[in-house]
């Protein structure tokens, strides 16, 4: 998935626990995948947990506690500042966002990374500049906290983060690689999505397999994603077939969102885009459209496959249940037959909101048919008055 700043936690997608379970056997014909460690990258996560992450300051509580003391006065300051410049003052997760712009240049090295924080105008900038949802705002107020990175990078080097990583990581990271890549080899995601998008895609997945990404999966530059080495392989699967959908329709298009007007002002909605947990991100009304026709894309993409959650528990729990626009265009996709036939998302969205399939009321009525009563029940309960 291409760099998308606007709105940016459509990037993420939390990953729940799972029991692993052995892949059924698919065709592997349009797919092909590449899964290795990423030490670099895992270091700037690394900086996001260390930073204050709130989604992960428990799940690596004795990391943070063990690490943190051991970096100089300096290298705390600038974490502090990364943390307010990021998280406190503009909602973003440092970890993630800044991973995903610097892995618009060479990842191969810290060496690398650190080069391209000292230039992200020359080293990343060309490349974010031609992907979709670019902001060039937004990318130079995170091009503006760039020196503080550099400094905390420079500081993991100092610390030992090389040795550090090759003793506590390295050994199950490359495990679960060389094990992920035969598992997933046989399987075809890329057909399935092309169907469903309309477009073409390249036949490459990468999954760069992580230490210090829980509970995340963030898409990155190109067709690319990160992923907790610990994802079992329905999991990694299902992770693919959501994160490279991302867009799947023009995030430019100014007609469609015309067209999502109404939706957008329902209180009900607005409800969902303005009172769930903001740790989870989508925190604006574009945002829930792209991750929720993502999910419902991915969902038909992976009963395809026969690796899908059931629908009704999955927009249930996921994300304290706000992704309630997905559950009603998965219904209204397999309503009206896309699921099956395939074609452009981008036109049938369109489409469904022309023919009054997506109007406020049925986007309830459709969201209720897969999750219950209750799950819609409860947006009414907290929803903000109308003005």
């Amino acid at each position: 998935m291409k760099f998308r700043l606007s709105p940016l936690l459509a990037l993420l997608v939390l990953i729940p626990a799972a029991t692993a379970q052995p892949l059924p056997v698919s065709e592997p014909d349009g797919t092909e995948w590449i899964v290795r460690p990423s030490p670099a990258l895992d270091a700037v996560l690394l900086v996001g947990v260390l930073s204050g992450d709130a989604m992960q300051s428990e799940i690596y509580a004795d990391l943070i506690a063990d690490v943190r003391p051991r970096l100089s006065e300096g290298t705390i300051r600038a974490l502090d500042r990364l943390d307010r410049g990021m998280r406190v003052e503009r909602g973003l997760l440092t970890g993630p966002v800044m991973a995903n712009i610097l892995s618009a240049g060479p990842t191969g090295s810290l060496d690398d990374i650190v080069a391209s924080a000292r230039d992200p105008q020359g080293r990343l900038r060309p490349n974010l500049e031609e992907t979709p949802g670019w902001d060039a705002d937004r990318a130079e107020a995170i091009f503006a906290l760039m020196p503080d990175m550099v400094v905390v990078l420079e500081g993991l080097k100092a610390f030992g983060y090389g040795a550090w990583y090759d003793e506590r990581c390295r050994p199950q990271v490359e495990a679960a690689a060389a094990g992920m890549q035969r598992q997933l080899a046989p399987h075809d995601v890329i057909t399935q999505q092309e169907r469903l998008v309309g477009r073409g895609l390249s036949p490459q997945i990468e999954i760069d397999l992580m230490c210090f990404s829980m509970p995340y999966g963030i898409s990155v530059y190109g067709q690319r994603f990160l992923a907790h080495h610990s994802y079992d392989p329905q999991t990694q699967l299902r992770n693919a077939a959501h994160e490279i959908l991302h867009p799947p329709f023009d995030l430019e298009d100014e007609s469609l969102f015309v067209r999502l007007a109404g939706l957008q002002a329902d209180p009900w909605m607005r409800s969902i885009v303005e009172n769930h947990d903001p740790a989870f991100g989508y925190n604006s009304f574009p945002g829930v459209v792209n991750e929720d026709s993502t999910q419902a894309l991915d969902q038909i993409v992976s009963e395809r496959l026969g690796v899908a959650r059931d629908p009704a528990t999955r927009w249930r729990q996921a994300d304290g249940g706000m992704h309630m626009l997905a559950a009603a265009l998965y219904h209204a996709m397999k309503e009206d037959g896309f699921d099956q036939r395939g074609g452009r998302y981008e036109d049938w969205l369109k489409s469904a909101l022309d023919r009054g399939l997506l109007t406020p009321d049925e986007v309830r009525w459709r969201a209720g048919e897969i999750v219950g009563g209750d799950a819609v029940q409860h947006w009414y309960e907290v929803a903000v008055p109308e003005e």
